[in-house]
Parts: C-alpha cells; sequence; structure tokens
C-alpha cells in the first residue's frame, strides 16, 4: 500500500478531498446553533420535571430539595418552570415536552428567556418581526426594550388622552350650563332695556304733570317717586356688572372648551402614533421609516425647487416635474 496514501488517514489508500473553508465555517456554525437550541428544549424538559417534584413535596420543602438534590437555586428553578409554561407543548408526547414552536425552538435558552418580558400573545410575531434567532442578546435586549418603551408611551399617552377626554365632558356640562346662564343674561338685558323705557317714559310725564296747574302736588310727588325708583332701576351699576362677567365666563367657557378638543385630538393622534411604532418596533423597520421620512423631506424640497424654476423658467420647471414623477413612477 502507497504510504503517502496512508499518511493522509484513509484505511482505503484514497486521499480525501480538500473542503472549502465556508462550507466548514458553515457547519460548525449550524452546529453551535442546534447544539444552543437543543439547550431550551433541556431546559424544557427541566422545567417540567420541577413543576411535577413541587406537586408531589410536602409544603415547606421545596427550597430544601432544591439545594440538596438537584443544587438549584430557587430562582433558576423559576426560570426553568417558566420557561416550561410558557414554551413547553400543551401536549405532552411519549418522548417528553416538546418546544410549542419552530420560532422558539431555535433560540437558545438565553433568549428564550430574553423573550419572557414579551406577553405571551404578541411573543412569536415579535420574534420573527425583529429575526430574535439572528440577533445577539444585547440586540434582542434592546429591541425588547424599544417595544416596551414604545408601549409604555402609548399607555401614558392613552391615560392623558382619557383624562382631556374627562376634562372636555367637564367643560361641556359647564357650557351647557353657562347656555342656561346666556338665556338668563339675554332676559336680564331685555329686562333693562325695558326698565330705561320705563323710566325716560315717566320722566316725561313727571315734566308734563309739573308744568299742568290742574294736577295736585301729591300726584306729582307720586309721579316723582316712581320716575327716581325707575331711574335707579336702569342705572344699576351692580346689575351691569353682573351682565359683563356673565358674559365673560361664557366666552372663556368656549375658548377652554374649543382648547380642550384641540388637545385631546392631539393626544388621541399622539396615541395612534405610538401605537403604529409599538408594532414596528424591529431595527430594520425603523432604519425604514427614518429613510422614508427623509425621502419625504427632499421629495417637499425638490418640489418646491420645481415652483421657483418655473417661476423663471416655466419650460425648464415642467422638465424637473416630469423628471421627478418618473423617479417616483420607478420607486
Amino acid at each position: 500500500m502507497d504510504e503517502n496514501k496512508m499518511i493522509a488517514g484513509d484505511p482505503s489508500g484514497e486521499v480525501p478531498a480538500k473542503r472549502d473553508i465556508a462550507v466548514i465555517t458553515k457547519e460548525i456554525k449550524d452546529i453551535q446553533r442546534q447544539a444552543k437550541a437543543m439547550a431550551l428544549t433541556y431546559a424544557v424538559e427541566i422545567g417540567r420535571r420541577l413543576c411535577e417534584a413541587k406537586s408531589l413535596l410536602p409544603y415547606g420543602s421545596w427550597g430544601e430539595w432544591l439545594r440538596n438534590e438537584v443544587e438549584f437555586s430557587q430562582s433558576s428553578a423559576n426560570n426553568f418552570m417558566r420557561l416550561f409554561d410558557e414554551y413547553g407543548s400543551a401536549q405532552i408526547s411519549i418522548f417528553g415536552a416538546s418546544v410549542d414552536s419552530q420560532t422558539f425552538a431555535n433560540l437558545p435558552y438565553s433568549k428564550a428567556l430574553q423573550l419572557l418580558a414579551i406577553p405571551s400573545e404578541e411573543r412569536e410575531a415579535f420574534a420573527e418581526e425583529v429575526g430574535a434567532e439572528d440577533l445577539s442578546t444585547r440586540e434582542l435586549a434592546a429591541a425588547i426594550k424599544e417595544k416596551e418603551d414604545a408601549k409604555r408611551e402609548a399607555e401614558e399617552l392613552r391615560e392623558k388622552l382619557r383624562a382631556l377626554e374627562e376634562a372636555e365632558a367637564d367643560l361641556r356640562q359647564k357650557a351647557d350650563d353657562y347656555d342656561e346662564m346666556e338665556k338668563d343674561l339675554k332676559f336680564a338685558e331685555e329686562e333693562r332695556e325695558k326698565a330705561i323705557k320705563e323710566a325716560k317714559t315717566l320722566g316725561e310725564k313727571l315734566n308734563q304733570a309739573k308744568s299742568d296747574p290742574k294736577i295736585s302736588k301729591a300726584t306729582i310727588d307720586k309721579m316723582k317717586a316712581e320716575a327716581e325708583a325707575a331711574a335707579k332701576k336702569a342705572a344699576d351699576e351692580a346689575a351691569a356688572k353682573k351682565l359683563a362677567e356673565l358674559e365673560n365666563r361664557l366666552r372663556d367657557a368656549e375658548a377652554a372648551k374649543i382648547r380642550a378638543e384641540l388637545l385631546a385630538k392631539t393626544a388621541q393622534d399622539d396615541a395612534e402614533r405610538a401605537q403604529r411604532e409599538a408594532k414596528t418596533s424591529s431595527p430594520d423597520v425603523a432604519e425604514f421609516k427614518t429613510l422614508f421620512d427623509e425621502l419625504q423631506a427632499l421629495a417637499v424640497k425638490c418640489l418646491a425647487a420645481i415652483r421657483k424654476i418655473k417661476g423663471r423658467d416655466p419650460k425648464v420647471g415642467e422638465g424637473c416635474e416630469k423628471a421627478l414623477r418618473a423617479f417616483g413612477e420607478k420607486l
């Protein structure tokens, strides 16, 4: 047998073909990924058995059993049991408790623990959206924090909106009350006008009576008292001041109501925006949104420039507009 072939390590005497380094690198990474994914499956299995053991042990002996028999801390045991509760298949087969989703089955133990921060009904969609399998633990933590921050901001805005809606309802009630005040105001103004007219009429009659010798002094004194009372009623400054105050309060109430409506609309728009951002917390989506906003801003600037060009040279301006439209159609 050829000595060189034996040195190559092939007992058949055939020299194996050299493999590409990229292929070997990929195989190593695939094996690493599989090993990490298996760790979650084992963790789920451990969690299932811990749940079973806890149900069998007498009350008060759980912590001691963990320390002495399986050497787990309370927090580690809780993590294993949570992983089983959250990721374990509801139907346990003869082979054990399998991970209930392929999305999670490919994740390592550490990332599965991180994703427990996301509500169960949103977790799988979030993991797929951000590409949790391909992110580092640091990147995944940042994506989770971004989602939590957006969710918290949305909740704060919803609370603000609720408070504004309550304030608006209160202001509307006050506005209804002021509607009644406005009616009272109108009635008071009409009564004041009547008093002024009555005072004027009585004054004229009094002057005529003074020049008529047939009218007695007692009658003139009575007419004078009536005219003075009417004049006093017509010139009542307190009543005029009250009317002015009612008018001011009505104007303030209407202005406050308009402000509340604007604030409520703004808060609602902010809440809807925050909810949209909470649903698109993927780093890739966030990058697209930034670029898209920049593209929109550039488009606005291009349109402004075209308007200026058209003002100086309509033909050139139309050519620029045509070029911009062609670019949009390509997109």
